[in-house]
Formats: C-alpha cells, structure tokens, sequence
C-alpha cells in the first residue's frame, strides 16, 4: 500500500506491507500534515498478525486523538494504551512548519534518519525495548531542520544496507521508495516505512 500527502510545506510517502502469508499487517502508522506542522507515528506489535496490529493500531488511535499534545505526554499515553495488550515499538515525530524544528521520541527498533541539503545527517540512538504498560523512560530530541531536508522512519521489516545514501542521492519521496522496491518483497517481517521531504 502507498499512500501519500502534500501540502506547502511537506510531501510524504507510506509504504506498508504486511508479512509474507499474513493477511493483517502488525504495523499501523498516523500521518497528518496541517497548515502550521505535521505529526507522525509509527507503531510496530510485537509479533505479527491480529495480535500485533491489536497493539501498534491503539497507537495510531491515541496519537490521533491527542496530536496536539506534546510527544512526551504522547509517548506516555501511548504506553498507557499498551496495558494488557501483547506490546509494540513506538515512534513519534512532530515538525513545526513555523520554526522549522522536529521533536522526535522513540522505544524499539524503529528508526529515523533526517537528512539536510547541507550534507549533513541526524540519526537519534534508538532506545531499546517496547511498550507495554510498564513504566518507561522516554528521550525526546528537538532540532531545527533546513528547508528540502528529507526523512524516513520505517519498521524493522525494512533493511537496506546504506540507507542513508538513498535520502542523499534521490530527489523526491517518491524516487527514494522506487529505489527501495527490491528490498520490500523479501516479506520477511511486517514492513511500513514513511518518507517526508520538508520545505
């Protein structure tokens, strides 16, 4: 499934696929962009299947919810909503349009990695583990953004050797996820992966 959204100031890309033989993918994501900033979340459950998408789609429903808030208050309501439930991997980031910054938060094995026209790349150490219910230590990193920078966040059904080469040498989301096409059909693994460029 591709599905995209634009706006002035951002053109972003969903990819997701679900499991080889399994017809519900245990990945769920949330995008939305406004006028004034966009938030993103993508979740992982553990496992795959029913189960896992149990747990990564509460995520998508809370970050829908309450994307107002900030992502710590995000990342703790999240957690909350995981309290009997199998688990997930969490990830959330948010971008003001208007002073060009991005908060981002993460637990598991999900990454993000911001790429800027200046050469330069941002990649936030991930923090191991998942949420569960249980009590959790959230790191939240701000930074400010140039404009034409390009990021992706993506699940770990996706690897790519050298990935941060593709957010350099491809112009659009879209040239990135066609580079991308040969490593999505190994279906290994729930897949989801977002690509934005901010302008």
């Amino acid at each position: 499934m591709i599905w995209t959204e634009s706006n002035e100031h951002i053109h972003a890309l969903v990819y997701q696929l679900p499991k080889e033989g399994k017809s519900v993918c245990g990945d769920s994501f949330y995008f939305n962009a406004t006028d004034q900033g966009m938030i993103c979340a993508l979740a992982d459950g553990l496992g795959s299947g029913a189960l896992a998408y149990e747990s990564s789609s509460a995520i998508s429903e809370v970050v829908k919810e309450h994307g107002d808030e900030d992502v710590a208050s995000l990342m703790e309501r999240c957690n909350q909503a995981l309290k009997q439930k199998r688990g997930a991997t969490v990830s959330i980031l948010k971008a003001d349009f208007q002073t060009r910054t991005i908060a981002y938060s993460s637990v598991g094995n999900i990454r993000f990695i911001l790429y800027a026209p200046s050469d330069k790349y941002i990649y936030p150490p991930p923090v191991t583990g998942y949420m569960s219910g249980k009590p959790q230590t959230y790191k939240t990193f701000t930074y400010t953004y140039e404009k034409g920078s390009k990021f992706i966040i993506h699940s770990d059904g996706l690897d790519v050797p050298a990935l941060r080469t593709y957010l350099k040498q491809h112009h659009s989301p879209g040239d990135i996820s066609n580079q991308l096409e040969a490593y999505t059909l190994m279906g290994k693994d729930d897949l989801t992966y977002i690509i934005g460029q901010l302008f």
